[in-house]
């Protein structure tokens, strides 16, 4: 199962957001001044949304997480061979 596949089984409205936009709610947090600062600037010269920067970024840090936790629980495993993969799809 790829990355996606379980990312989407896991978190069903991250796919969905822009279709279930009644269904919000307010997250509020500190941040560092400067960070807020940078984070208005950056927005206004793209012309993006904070919302949706921030959103973005919350959603890409858990992608991120998860491929971690995929990479670690794989990374021990037995490689194979290109050569033995081909043989396997010829039989």
């Amino acid at each position: 199962m790829t990355f996606k596949v379980v990312f989407r089984l896991l978190f069903p409205r991250f796919y969905n957001y822009n279709n279930d936009m009644g269904k919000q709610t307010t997250l509020s947090t500190n941040i560092d001044t400067e960070l807020k600062e940078a984070l208005t600037l950056f927005c206004k010269k793209k012309g993006l949304k904070i919302q949706s920067v921030v959103e973005e970024g919350i959603r890409e840090q858990i992608e991120d997480e998860i491929d971690l936790a995929s990479y670690f629980e794989r990374k021990n495993e037995e490689e194979i061979s290109l050569s033995a993969v081909l043989k396997k799809l010829k039989k």
